[in-house]
């Protein structure tokens, strides 16, 4: 196995030498310029990137504005407009193409054809050009490989299939410290050269300007397969693809079926932190997965624990250990970068270093919290915590027993095992032994904390979540909530921690106390353990603590039971989020008033409501410890939770498989969606895509999807009808998650869409008919019948088979035309 390099291990820190950010891209690390005079680079997406995420995230940031302004009907919604600009640019580019007249089109062209009653088309389009260059930042990875082509001489050139004027996307660069001259020595855009990268006419113009220059000594980067890379090669140019790593894409896929937004910084940096080449092999997929999800939760949380704390006033924040020792480290790092004075150290505080010292008494009531408190404390784990004497016999059967069955056993029917634990504890000798022991915890602990914290007179207490208990225990201990003013913050938060704050804790968390997000917390909560895992790395686990010679009191801390190759992914992991982290500092300061809570928790949820497969495998080998004085050791996904699940789903009807599976005791079956994406794989997307109730696009694509699959095809032409407002944008979204290369897409009822239509190159039904992809996904159950008559007249006089995929309304079909005859084959 591959790991990351010490020096990505220990910081991924940006240096500013020749051989600096760009190297940690792996795209970019791969180029090999041995043989190349001149190097071509896209601009948008590439060069340059939108803060508020892909192209379109601009729209809704257009309509606000323009509504505040009073320049757009206040009816006239983010989504509304969305839909209408992008319309817009369909017609202004199919009337173009029918025209002839130029090359590409420009702002205006759209806004032409964007006449909406009571708005000014030349203003909208003026305050869209305003916004893109509010938007507009420098790609760190991309602008530093440009910066290292310049210190070796090498000739520069952009090009551009835009319709911004190139005066604009001049500004736009310079403001993001890329002059004309210095970085590059010309920028070509479409709407003004008269040729697009689409097609390698643009391509062919720069050629014409360097005559003397080998089209295959040339390079260009870019990020569109069609316009960069299939254009560049069109004119004989090499190019290399920039697009994002396939498992990005299945995360942010996923994100969208369950109604992530996809728009705002948090793509924009994630996309970039994903980017990093500096490891291979085992470590790519825990380094992915701290950049991409881990890294967003515990960074923007540590950001926004900071911020806080400064504006209340606070100066000594405390994150509890195990994983208070990684956002101590992310804290410590914002406090420098915002130069605050505030002082940041991990306490080494646990639950079960805890237990004992939040008890003032010990009798029944609190015998029976310590079992009602855990179901994985037995009452081995009992007696060894309280110091008890051995087990009389008779229970000595009962040592591996969970505390919580003999509570729970008592209480239904006055089975007499707890009642033997209850007599045999608070008898008159033992109860005084484990009251010594008690104060003795207690007295060690305040010492501590009065030590760790020191004159500090308001103290922020950091933990992950959910229900603050921590931060009960910590105020109830001797006289600390007293002495000092205590804040505890959280990540995520349960109505248990809302009860809590009624009862006079002060509690924060980060995500909105909204109901639908309480919701999701729940969820969170069932596996609380998959955050805490993959947070706390390999940080010892607090036990207790003891008095040195020199009166200080020093943690007892004992390491984790993890194999070696968990260490080894976790360490992975750690340096994706500390990767995180720097591109934050990088491309992202300023950025943080912008990063919604609500979406850094829906990073969450997805991750363990809907996991990929390869997620689910991965993961699910995780072995954590519950860290509640108990040594149990669990797996995220083991055996046991295996057959559980495996054994619901042979009992249970599919429909419910989900929520018999969350309601299965933890202990057993730590992370349920995890376990059932195993053992059915596909099952949770198929209840998600069938509760939508979006008339069943995704579901007929996915099905048609797995028919092409089975048929042995992995390249389709895609026929559609009604352009944006149908289904092809969510089949050819589908396909691209299966990996199904999409070779062009036709439309019965819209057929000018330009020369793209969502980045596939458009073509008319008779073409898609005669071309050499030979199989077809026919996407419309309205004009399905239509669009395979068109085909039909199409494949007139052709021999070769034209194999068409649809879906009729009643079934699915396999429709086989050729000479204009058709066969209808079985169904697949």
């Amino acid at each position: 196995m591959n790991y990351p390099s010490a020096s990505l291990l220990e910081s991924s820190a940006w240096s500013g030498d020749e051989d600096g950010v760009w190297r940690q891209d792996a795209a970019l690390a791969a180029i090999d310029l041995t043989d190349v005079d001149l190097v071509s680079l896209d601009v948008f997406d590439t060069l340059l990137l939108r803060r508020c995420g892909p192209p379109e995230a601009i729209f809704p940031l257009v309509a606000r504005t323009a509504r505040t302004r009073e320049l757009l009907d206040k009816t006239i919604t983010d989504d509304a407009f969305t839909l209408l600009r992008r319309e817009a640019e369909a017609r202004a580019r199919g009337r173009l193409k029918a025209s002839g007249d130029r090359a590409d089109i420009a702002l205006a062209d759209i806004y032409e054809n964007l006449r909406l009653p009571g708005s000014d088309a030349a203003t909208l389009a003026g305050l869209e050009r305003t916004i893109e260059r509010q938007e507009t930042a420098a790609n760190p990875y991309v602008a530093d490989f440009l910066r290292h082509l310049r210190r070796r001489g090498m000739p520069v050139v952009l090009l551009s299939d835009m319709y911004l004027p190139a005066k604009d996307i001049t500004s736009m660069l310079e403001a993001a410290g890329l002059p004309c001259g210095e970085a590059y020595d010309r920028l070509y855009v479409s709407c003004e050269s008269g040729a697009t990268k689409l097609g390698g006419e643009l391509f062919r113009r720069l050629l014409a300007d360097h005559p003397t220059i080998d089209p295959a000594r040339v390079l260009h980067v870019g990020d569109n397969p069609m316009a960069d890379q299939a254009g560049a090669q069109a004119a004989g140019i090499p190019a290399i693809l920039y697009a994002a790593p396939p498992r990005w894409t299945a995360i942010t896929a996923r994100e969208r079926r369950l109604g992530l937004v996809q728009q705002g910084p948090l793509m924009t940096l994630r996309s970039m932190a994903v980017r990093a080449g500096d490891c291979e092999g085992e470590s790519r997929f825990w380094f992915d997965y701290g950049a991409s999800v881990m890294g967003p939760v515990a960074v923007h949380f540590a950001q926004w624990v900071v911020r806080d704390t400064a504006e209340r006033g606070i100066r000594r924040i405390a994150p509890l250990m195990r994983e208070g020792g990684l956002l101590a480290e992310l804290m410590a790092g914002e406090v420098r970068r915002l130069g605050l004075n505030i002082d940041v150290a991990p306490l080494h505080v646990s639950r079960a270093a805890l237990l004992l010292p939040s008890f003032d008494e010990f009798g029944l009531a609190e015998l029976e919290a310590i079992s009602a408190d855990s179901v994985y404390r037995t009452v081995g784990d009992l007696v060894e915590l309280l110091g008890a004497e051995p087990l009389p016999d008779v229970l000595a059967a009962h040592a591996g027993v969970p505390l919580i069955d003999l509570l729970g056993a008592h209480r239904r029917d006055g089975a007499g095992a707890f009642a033997a634990l209850r007599n045999w504890l608070l008898a008159p000798k033992q109860r005084a032994g484990i009251r010594e022991r008690i104060d003795d915890a207690r007295g060690v602990f305040v010492d501590y904390m009065l030590q760790e914290l020191g004159s500090a007179e308001r103290v922020a207490l950091v933990d992950i979540g959910a229900r603050g208990t921590m931060f009960e225990r910590i105020a109830r201990v001797g006289d600390l909530s007293e002495r000092y003013g205590q804040s505890g913050y959280l990540f995520y938060a349960t109505p248990a921690a809302l009860h809590r704050m009624a009862s006079g804790v002060h509690i924060r968390a980060y995500m909105p106390l909204l109901a639908d997000q309480l919701e999701r917390a729940r969820v969170i909560y069932r596996s609380p353990h998959f955050l805490e895992v993959l947070l706390n790395g390999e940080a010892e686990t607090t036990v207790s603590y003891r008095r040195a010679a020199d009166g200080r009191v020093i943690p007892q801390t004992e390491p984790s039971a993890i194999p070696e190759w968990q260490r080894l992914a976790l360490r992975a992991c750690h340096a994706g989020i500390r990767h995180y982290a720097d591109v934050c500092g990088r491309l992202g300061a300023g950025w943080e008033s912008e990063i919604d809570p609500e979406v850094v928790l829906g990073i969450l949820f997805r991750a363990i409501h809907l996991p990929t497969p390869e997620e689910a495998e991965r993961l699910g080998g995780l072995t954590y410890d519950v860290n509640d004085a108990t040594r149990a050791t669990h797996t995220l996904c083991g055996a046991t939770a295996r057959r559980t699940v495996a054994a619901l789903c042979e009992t249970i009807r599919p429909a419910l498989w989900l929520s018999f599976a969350l309601q299965t005791r933890p202990s057993e079956v730590p992370w349920p969606q995890g376990a059932l994406t195993l053992e059915q794989p596909g099952h949770l997307e198929d209840l998600i895509d069938g509760a939508r109730g979006d008339f069943g696009h995704r579901a007929i694509s996915r099905q048609l999807i797995d028919i092409v699959r089975t048929a042995g095809s992995k390249r389709l032409i895609v026929c559609a009808a009604g352009g944006s407002a149908g289904m092809g944008p969510t089949f050819i979204e589908t396909a691209r998650e299966a990996e199904i290369a999409l070779a062009g897409y036709a439309d019965l009822l819209v057929p000018e869409q330009g020369d793209l239509f969502a980045g596939v190159p458009t073509l008319p039904l008779a073409d898609a008919a005669r071309a050499d992809c030979r199989h077809v996904a026919v996407i419309s159950v309205g004009y399905g019948a239509a669009i395979i008559d068109a085909l039909k007249e199409g494949v007139r006089g052709e021999n070769r088979p034209l194999h068409c995929y649809w879906f009729d309304g009643v079934g699915f079909q396999t429709t086989v035309l050729a000479g204009g005859q058709d066969k209808l084959e079985d169904l697949v």
